[in-house]
């Protein structure tokens, strides 16, 4: 595509330096530019919008007895208790659940920040953020995954004795 000088196509305005004088042909292709850029941005911004509509995000408690799945919305779409759970005082297990859901919802901005630079790429950064801050704004931001501490039980061969 010719670009007229100034124009910049991450803009959601048109620069009309220009545009209105000189070579009519050109101001015409300039606004068909202009409006095919918005198109194709309307584009990506749907499809942004169905890839985060279909966001799903499972987190485990570190006693395994809990898993929360929820959706884009931080709504629980899906809960599973295992054997673990028998183990668990009654009064401990709702705060566990409330605290995994936490844990759920803290990832989805993380989910979200993915699929809008999938979507998106360079274009938009201003929406780009917006959207990844409203998530974060919403429900936080989980911190990234501790590194896992080896237990003398794991099945490792290190060459520690699981006798000791």
């Amino acid at each position: 595509m010719i670009r007229e000088p100034g124009y910049k196509t991450d803009m959601a305005e048109p620069r009309w330096e220009g545009l209105l004088s000189g070579d009519p042909s050109q101001a015409e292709r300039s606004i068909d530019d202009w409006v095919e850029g918005m198109r194709s941005r309307a584009d990506r911004l749907q499809a942004l919008r169905d890839q985060v509509e279909q966001v799903r995000v499972s987190e485990t408690s570190a006693n395994g007895a809990v898993t929360v799945t929820v959706d884009s919305s931080g709504s629980p779409v899906d809960v599973r208790f295992t054997e673990r759970a028998a183990a668990v005082r009654p009064e401990e297990l709702g705060p566990l659940f409330m605290s995994t859901l936490a844990v759920a919802r803290a990832r989805i901005a993380g989910e979200v920040r993915a699929a809008t630079e999938a979507q998106l790429g360079d274009d938009l950064p201003d929406t780009r953020r917006m959207v990844v801050d409203a998530y974060r704004d919403r429900f936080g931001e989980a911190p990234p995954p501790a590194p896992r501490t080896r237990r003398r039980d794991d099945d490792d061969f290190s060459g520690d004795s699981y006798l000791s």
